[in-house]
């Protein structure tokens, strides 16, 4: 973990200004950059490494369904969402700018299960509105093209619908629609 966090903090420093990067001197200068700022952001992190953890196990135990085959394609649903967001080494594979919206998609998870459990039909309905996204980026997930910039901004704008349909509430980063993600999807030949 720690390690995944240092290395995300790195990347996130050098994920610009390599391109003044021309000499030695600039190199050296680069270096100093960032070895002054690599323990400051791997704090951050940490800090945001923590509080995306604990939401998790907070969430992991809601997903047994109360009642034997109560709910269960819709907590298996949620269960597929919360993999996808935090499969092993996620800390160190998320873009910063997409790692620092997991807390609100957690509680976008947990006051989805929250609700689903009281109507499950009305849960079935909205995760329909989200299943012609959801399977290809599962297929591309398998590719070397799921890392395309183009995969990756659907990937989060699913996200987004998804706070949009289940916890709508918490607001979104930016605006979202199921045409819009179609439309993309359709950019994308998906």
């Amino acid at each position: 973990l720690s390690e995944d966090l240092v290395a995300a903090a790195l990347n996130a420093l050098l994920e610009t200004g390599l391109e003044h990067v021309r000499d030695r001197a600039a190199f050296d200068v680069r270096l100093a950059d960032v070895g002054k700022r690599l323990f400051a952001e791997a704090m951050q992190r940490l800090a945001l490494a923590e509080t995306i953890l604990e939401k998790v196990a907070q969430i992991r135990p809601q997903l047994e369904s109360p009642l034997m085959g109560w709910a269960r394609a819709n907590l298996d649903d949620v269960a597929s969402q919360l993999h996808g967001l935090t499969p092993p080494g996620f800390l160190r594979e998320t873009p910063g700018h997409a790692l620092s919206h997991f807390p609100r998609y957690l509680d976008g998870i947990a006051r989805r299960i929250e609700r689903l459990l009281r109507d499950p039909s009305r849960d079935q309905a909205r995760m329909l509105e989200i299943a012609p996204f959801t399977a290809p980026l599962e297929s591309a997930r398998a590719t070397p093209t799921y890392r395309d910039p183009r995969w990756q901004a659907l990937r989060w704008e699913l996200e987004e619908l998804r706070i949009s349909l289940f916890a709508q509430e918490l607001g979104t980063a930016m605006p979202v629609s199921a045409k819009r993600l179609a439309k993309r999807l359709g950019e994308l030949g998906g």
